[in-house]
Parts: C-alpha cells; structure tokens; sequence
C-alpha cells in the first residue's frame, strides 16, 4: 500500500504540474515553478505538492520492510524529512506575497528540500545496490544528473530559471516513481517466492 501511494503521488505531481501549467498558458521556460500556485488553477498545484509530499513519507515507511544496512533508517528519515518540507514549501508558494516570491532567496526552501532529497539519494544507494543492482544503477544515475544540477544554477538567469526548475523537477520525480515501481516489483517477486512451495 505505501509503495503504491508512493508511486501515485509522484506521477500525480508531474500530472497536475502539467494540466496547470498549459491551462494557464504559462511559458514552461520563464515561469517559475512557485508561480504556478498563485493562478487560476494555484489549488491544483498546491495539491499535486502535497501528494509528493506525501509520496515521500509512503516511500519512508515502505522502505522499512525492506531493511538493508545501519544507513537505512537514517535516509528513511531524511526522506521523510523533504516530504514534511515539501508541505511547507506547498504553503508557502500559495501564501507568500508576490515579493517575497520575486525577492532573492525566494526559492530557499527548495534548496532546503533539493539537499535533503540529494542526502537520502546518497545515503539509500549502497541498500539500493544490495536490493537490485539494476535499481542501485537507477538510483546512481539519477544521484548524478542531481548532483551535475547543482553548479547550474549558476549559470541559470530569470529567462530559464523555469525550464532549470523542470528538468531539476523531472529527475526528482523519475527517481520517486523509479524507485517506489521497481520496489512494487521486488517486494511483489519476493512474496511470491515465499508463498511457492520449496
């Protein structure tokens, strides 16, 4: 159950992102990701946050059947961790004013959740390898992309601050949905192993 709801919240952001994003004829370049929580369709988007949000913490609790090192229960809880900041970075996209969000260090709590996403990232890949070595390979690549972003941003002005935001964003939602699948899978090999008479 809680790698499934992992799963559907991650395809759920990318989703509702998408249906907001070209209902309001925003330009997926340019726009920052926050302001698509402040049109029309801001409650649709604040929603699609918050079931990634939630993803999070489904996948942290569905990775504890499955414990592999001392690591473990620590990037179970740094995962849970970006999925708590998810919520407030939800909120505070929808409540903040215009300024605060055009000002600089306006997207500092997306740092705050890109770093604790990178941790638990990091600190999952040896368990990861040991599951599967095809996730840990998964897992690793993306862990990479992630870390090649960062020093990006510096070169990133306002006129594409939006598609830095979405290819960032795309590589995190790969990561979730391709994980939480892959475990699907795993844990449904595994159940089906044990139930077969030996």
């Amino acid at each position: 159950m809680w790698l499934r709801f992992a799963l559907f919240g991650s395809l759920a952001v990318a989703l509702l992102h998408m249906v907001v994003l070209v209902a309001t004829g925003q330009d997926p370049v340019a726009t920052p990701i926050s302001q698509l929580s402040r049109y029309e369709l801001g409650a649709v988007h604040t929603a699609g946050l918050l079931l990634f949000g939630a993803a999070h913490i489904a996948l942290a609790v569905g990775l504890g059947r499955l414990d592999h090192g001392r690591m473990w229960p620590i990037a179970r809880a740094v995962l849970a961790a970006s999925g708590i900041a998810l919520f407030y970075v939800a909120y505070y996209f929808a409540t903040v004013s215009q300024e605060t969000l055009t000002a600089a260090g306006a997207n500092d709590p997306l740092w705050i959740v890109a770093s604790l996403t990178g941790i638990a990232m990091g600190v999952l890949q040896p368990g990861l390898s040991r599951l599967s070595p095809q996730l840990g390979l998964f897992s690793a690549l993306c862990l990479g992309i992630w870390l090649l972003l960062v020093p990006l941003i510096l070169l990133v002005n306002e006129q594409w601050l939006g598609a830095y935001e979405r290819i960032v964003g795309c590589v995190y939602v790969v990561w979730m949905a391709g994980i939480s699948s892959k475990l699907l899978f795993l844990t449904g090999v595994m159940k089906s192993d044990a139930s077969t008479p030996s």
